[in-house]
C-alpha cells in the first residue's frame, strides 16, 4: 500500500473550504493541519464565528492553526515543521507567506490562484475579471515564491466569463475547476511529469483587496462600466448609490445601448431645461438624453415601464433595489413607496 501524501492546508473562505474538502475525501492525500485566519466577530451580536476552513477542519478532528502574527513567529514554524509535509496547498489564505513557511514542505508550497496569471495578482482576481469587462479567466496553479503571485506556473485551466456572471457565480466555477485542476498538477509532480514555466512579469497586472466603499458608484462611468461594478460586487459589497441619506444598493441592474430605446420618450424630468432635446431618427419621435457637462443623473422612467439612469450612450435599467435597513424590491414597488425617487439625482 503506498504512503499518503501528507498536506498542510492553508485558507480561509468557503472557496477554500471547497477545495479542502476534496482533499480530505481523496485517500491518496492526509491532510495533517489547517491554518486559517482567526475567528471573527459577526452582525450585532459580535459572537465569535470561525472560517469555513476551521469549521470544516475541526468536523474532520485536523489540528487547526489561527496565527494573529505569522511573520517571525518562532513557535509557528516550529509547529509547522513538525508535521513533515510533503506539500503545503494555499488557497485564499490572505496572508504573505515568509519563506520560512515557503521553504517547509519536502516538495513544494503550491498556490491555487483565480486568475490566468500573471494578470491579476494579489488579492481580489475573481471580481478584477469582472470589473474589466473580461471575457474569460482561470485557474492558475502556481509554485509559490517569495514575490506575492510570482511563482513558475504548473497548470492553468481556462473558465468562460458570461455576460450575466456575477462574483458569485464565477467564484462557483472556480470552485468546480481548482480541484481537477490541482489533482491533475500534483499527480503529475508526483510522477516527474510536469514542466513549470516562468511568468512573464512585464505582463503582470495587480488587483486590491476589496472594500465596502468601493462599492459606491460613480456616475460619470458609462452604465456599462457600473454594470461591470454590479457583477464584481454582486453579493459583496454591492453597488449602491446615497438616496436620502441612506445606501442604496441596486440588487439587480441591466445595461442596454440607450440607441435601442431612443423611440421611447423619457416621462419625469424635473429640469428639462438641464437636457438636451434630440430627434430619435427614423421615427421622428423626441427623446431627452443628458448634456455630457452634466454631472448629476437623474433617475428616469420611459414609456414602456422602465426605470433606469442614462449614462453616456447606455442605460442603466434598475429592476431591484434594497434600501438601507430595508427589505429588498422589486423597482416598481419601490417606486410606489418612494414617490419621489423618480425625481433625484444622483
Amino acid at each position: 500500500m503506498h504512503q499518503k501524501i501528507r498536506i498542510g492546508f492553508l485558507g480561509t473562505p468557503s472557496l477554500a473550504s471547497r477545495v479542502l474538502a476534496d482533499l480530505i475525501a481523496d485517500p491518496h492525500f492526509e491532510v495533517v493541519f489547517v491554518v486559517t485566519n482567526p475567528d471573527k466577530p459577526i452582525g450585532r451580536s459580535g459572537e465569535l464565528q470561525p472560517t469555513p476552513v476551521k469549521k470544516l477542519a475541526l468536523e474532520h478532528h485536523i489540528t487547526v492553526y489561527t496565527p494573529t502574527k505569522i511573520r517571525d513567529n518562532i513557535d509557528f514554524f516550529g509547529q509547522l515543521s513538525n508535521h513533515n509535509c510533503d506539500y503545503f496547498i494555499v488557497v485564499a489564505y490572505g496572508r504573505i507567506l515568509p519563506k520560512e513557511i515557503l521553504d517547509m514542505p519536502k516538495k513544494m508550497c503550491i498556490n491555487v490562484h483565480g486568475s490566468i496569471l500573471p494578470k491579476y495578482r494579489w488579492a481580489s482576481p475573481i471580481q478584477a475579471a469582472l470589473l474589466h469587462g473580461e471575457k474569460e479567466t482561470g485557474v492558475t496553479i502556481m509554485k509559490m515564491s517569495e514575490g506575492m503571485d510570482e511563482g513558475d506556473i504548473l497548470k492553468i485551466r481556462e473558465i468562460p466569463i458570461n455576460p450575466l456572471e456575477t462574483s458569485e457565480t464565477l467564484f462557483e466555477k472556480f470552485a468546480q475547476v481548482s480541484w481537477p485542476t490541482l489533482i491533475m498538477a500534483l499527480d503529475e509532480l508526483e510522477h516527474g511529469g510536469i514542466t513549470s514555466l516562468p511568468q512573464d512579469h512585464s505582463q503582470a497586472t495587480y488587483c486590491t483587496k476589496i472594500e465596502k466603499e468601493d462599492g459606491l458608484i460613480d456616475w460619470s462611468k458609462s452604465s456599462e462600466e457600473i454594470y461591470h461594478m454590479w457583477q464584481a460586487y454582486t453579493p459583496w459589497p454591492g453597488i449602491f448609490a446615497v438616496y436620502e441619506g441612506k445606501r442604496l444598493i441596486l440588487e439587480q441592474v441591466k445595461s442596454e445601448e440607450w440607441r435601442v430605446k431612443n423611440t421611447e420618450k423619457i416621462l419625469s424630468f424635473r429640469h428639462r431645461e438641464e437636457w438636451s432635446d434630440l430627434a430619435s431618427g427614423n421615427q421622428g419621435q423626441d427623446c431627452f438624453v443628458p448634456r455630457s457637462d452634466k454631472k448629476e443623473w437623474q433617475v428616469t422612467k420611459l414609456e414602456d415601464g422602465t426605470i433606469g439612469i442614462i449614462c453616456r450612450e447606455w442605460i442603466l435599467t434598475l429592476e431591484q433595489v434594497k434600501l438601507e435597513w430595508k427589505k429588498s424590491q422589486n423597482i416598481k414597488d419601490f417606486v410606489n413607496g418612494n414617490q419621489n425617487f423618480i425625481w433625484c439625482s444622483f
